[in-house]
């Protein structure tokens, strides 16, 4: 049988478990949605993809 990939949350989903992820690295809420914003910035992202990328390394999963 094929192994498939589960759907990918919804970007709002990914966002906030993103910033759940920075907070347990000691951010608070808000300082953790800048630095997802400042981070998507950088690298000229959407603040949805530069959330799935952060989810996907926590995740061990790259892409």
């Amino acid at each position: 049988m094929p192994v498939t990939q589960p759907a990918a949350p919804p970007a709002t989903d990914v966002v906030g478990m993103a910033v759940k992820v920075l907070a347990a690295h000691g951010l608070s809420g808000a300082a953790a949605r800048t630095a997802l914003k400042a981070m998507a910035q950088e690298r000229g992202l959407t603040v949805a993809r530069c959330a799935a990328l952060v989810v996907a390394a926590v995740d061990g999963r790259m892409g």
